[in-house]
């Protein structure tokens, strides 16, 4: 069947039929369209769109059901499973769910999509497969043409597009691009997550700069806690005022200024002893 279109919809006529299903043709090719992938009776010379794809047995198959996406529409799809070695896989709307495959992941399985997480995507068929695939970016934009324009100070539901060596890519589902400094995150992220993020600077109609750390007076007691907990464990931790501010990034995903705020509440709390390059816990039992 080389002239039909796999992972797109194609435009058929019914020639005959039986109990099994419907035989299509059109001037590419013929396919069967079994009765149970038909989503109304069909008579013969009926015209019916149907989509092309791979079943479990890698056979091409049709069916009336159109996905949520296809070789040239793409779309956010959900998470539904996490297979290792393999990929994560994605639901299109059809009794198959499609893989996105470990090739077209971060390297680190933590940075993998999970169950629940909304990924955009579109589907690419091969000699004998079908697999969704991640676009690029320009790809995203052309396709999703978002009304709403956003200004600093709103916040907004987006997901996680793309994990840079400087920052994370986000982007709303109606197609807003926000692009967050790593600095202005508290944790590490994974493709595809859910995220709040607050507008932070305006670039175009549909660009964005953005952060993901809440406001300061929330975040100082979050950030405290979180080194009084890392203290907990290490009573003598080798960050301090003079620490580099990389390696407390790397340790506790806050800036350097975010640390010594935090040090400052623990240390009026009197629960820590500070130095250039260390911390102390005093242990108030004694």
């Amino acid at each position: 069947m080389p002239g039909l279109k796999i992972a797109q919809m194609n435009t058929m006529t019914v020639v005959s039929s039986n109990q099994e299903g419907y035989a299509l043709e059109n001037e590419e090719g013929a396919i069967f369209l079994p009765k149970e992938e038909a989503t109304r009776p069909l008579a013969s010379n009926d015209t019916v769109d149907v989509f092309l794809y791979f079943d479990q047995s890698k056979n091409v198959t049709a069916t009336m059901s159109k996905p949520f996406i296809t070789a040239y529409e793409p779309a956010f799809v959900d998470v539904v499973d996490q297979k290792h070695g393999l990929g994560v896989f994605v639901h299109i709307g059809l009794k198959k769910d499609m893989l996105l495959s470990k090739d077209d992941l971060p390297h680190l399985k933590e940075e993998w999509p999970q169950k629940g997480d909304r990924v955009f995507c579109q589907l690419k068929a091969g000699r004998n497969q079908m697999v969704a695939k991640i676009p690029s970016r320009f790809q995203l934009l052309k396709r999703l043409q978002p009304e709403k324009e956003y200004g600093v100070g709103d916040e907004v539901e987006a997901y996680v597009f793309h994990l840079g060596p400087e920052g994370v890519v986000l982007f709303t589902e109606a197609g807003h691009e926000l692009y967050v400094y790593y600095k202005h995150t508290r944790k590490n992220y994974r493709i595809g997550e859910k995220v709040h993020a607050k507008i932070s600077f305006v670039t175009s109609r549909v660009k964005y700069n953005a952060t993901l750390t809440e406001q300061k007076e929330l975040s100082l007691e979050k950030d405290a806690q979180k080194i009084y907990d890392y203290l907990l464990g290490h009573p003598v931790m080798p960050f301090g005022d003079k620490t580099d501010p990389e390696e407390i990034f790397q340790t506790f995903h806050m800036s350097k200024a975010a640390f010594k705020r935090a040090l400052g509440t623990l240390y009026k709390e009197k629960r820590i002893k500070i130095f250039p390059t260390e911390t102390h816990l005093i242990n108030k039992e004694n």
